[in-house]
């Protein structure tokens, strides 16, 4: 595999925030039902259009169903799991499927079909898995062993198709058509596998990184750039590859958060939602260029993980499941294009800092795209620490220059990071001696 030249990192809040704050994104409403924690979230739409979160609870491998439409959201139907421990959920018609990581895969009804009024446990199948996907008429649980493929002709019933053995743990998938790429966390990296034959599954590629702890993968509406998302290892954000040739796999950019973990990922046409740990919540990424994702928009809870962030309800709500506070039901400020997704805010440019990497001082480029009343330009260690403020206040319109003086901070790697009312972009830069 080869590393692009140039990495792009960008970054949203450095410094852990003691109180939930946001920029472009809206809470609806937050709802904590259950007391024994929450992992993943679905919806579903019932058959009067009302929109549902569906949440796995953590403690017991259970189902809450949660009316998203009723503002504030209120819960309305729960049925226990058991003694195991509730990871993963994904919908498939009127069934609803939990992994857990200790006992079988859960399927739920969502009875009577077509509402979540009477949701009833209907069965089980496989052993402990942390996580699955469904993909067409197939579903894909993952864990200890690889990859199991179960078929969806009987819902109610999955049957076991195929498996994909590696011989190492595979926390998580994507899969493209009949292509499958697998997340092997413990530092084995992502295999590139041809699923034509769910049956008997074929290795095209495996390929791997330096400090790799690859949790989940998302990718670009084209398929050609995958997002693998670090949960572990030694460097914890999300790296872009472009796997267009499955045997050269290249990295052509990260998004990176200093200091803070990565979980997992969802993409809606240009929209990329991920969510985070240390209270960063949800955040929202244009990937309208796939290599150079843009922050949008973020909504931060001051603390915890955020599970998952769910954009698929057709009204636009956004469900983002919070691992101790419940759901957060969270709405998008911006205006709606004729796409179907919210339009992007003018972008700030801050070119890549010159020299870099630097051994004296090094000079930030910056453009506003129109003028501020509040613009601060700061540079931030890889702990997200403060190390330097370049500029605070209002600025007008126009391209400006600061410069970073580093020969009184240590070697190491730095982020400038340009804010401009609630807009952010981030450039990385290394100081040597």
């Amino acid at each position: 595999m080869r590393l692009a030249l140039a990495t792009l990192l960008i970054a949203a809040a450095l410094a852990p925030p003691a109180l939930a704050q946001s920029s472009n994104m809206t809470l609806v409403g937050q709802t904590d039902p259950r007391s024994q924690g929450y992992s993943d979230v679905w919806g579903y739409v019932g058959s009067d259009g009302r929109e549902y979160a569906l949440t796995a609870t953590r403690n017991d491998g259970g189902l809450s169903v949660i009316d998203v439409t009723a503002e504030p959201p209120v819960e309305v139907a729960y049925v226990p799991g058991g003694s195991g421990v509730g990871s993963d959920i994904e919908v498939y018609g009127d069934y609803v499927y939990v992994t857990d990581d200790q006992e079988a895969t859960k399927v739920f009804t969502l009875a009577p079909p077509g509402t979540p009024s009477s949701p009833q446990l209907v069965g089980s199948f496989g052993g402990g898995r942390h996580t699955l996907s469904i993909a067409g008429d197939y579903l894909y649980t993952n864990g200890n062993n690889g990859v199991f493929i179960y078929s969806l002709a009987n819902p109610a019933a999955p049957a076991l198709v195929g498996q994909y053995q590696p011989g190492f743990y595979i926390h998580d998938i994507l899969v493209r058509g009949d292509t499958m790429y697998t997340a092997g966390i413990f530092g084995d990296g992502i295999d590139i596998v041809n699923i034509a034959n769910r049956a008997a599954p074929q290795l095209i590629n495996r390929f791997n990184y330096s400090g790799s702890g690859a949790h989940n993968i998302c990718s670009d509406p084209s398929g050609r750039y995958i997002y693998v998302g670090d949960e572990i290892g030694s460097g914890r954000w999300t790296r872009i590859f472009d796997v267009a040739d499955p045997m050269n796999v290249t990295q052509v950019g990260q998004i990176v958060i200093p200091g803070v973990t990565v979980h997992n990922c969802h993409v809606q046409g240009n929209l990329m939602y991920i969510g985070y740990y240390s209270g960063r919540g949800a955040r929202v990424y244009n990937i309208s260029n796939p290599t150079a994702p843009v922050e949008i928009a973020y909504y931060e809870t001051g603390s915890g993980l955020m599970w998952s962030v769910y954009p698929f309800l057709p009204s636009g709500k956004i469900l983002g499941i919070h691992m101790s506070n419940g759901l957060y039901v969270l709405r998008l400020d911006a205006v709606v294009n004729g796409e179907g997704g919210p339009e992007t805010p003018a972008t700030l440019a801050l070119a890549a800092p010159s020299p870099n990497p630097v051994r004296g001082n090094a000079d930030l480029r910056f453009t506003l795209p129109e003028a501020a009343d509040e613009v601060r330009l700061a540079v931030y260690d890889a702990l997200g620490r403060e190390v330097a403020t370049l500029h605070e206040g209002s600025l007008g319109a126009g391209a400006y220059l600061r410069r970073f003086e580093a020969s009184g901070v240590p070697p190491g790697v730095y982020f400038a990071r340009l804010e401009a009312d609630g807009r952010a972009a981030t450039q990385a830069l290394t100081v040597v001696r």
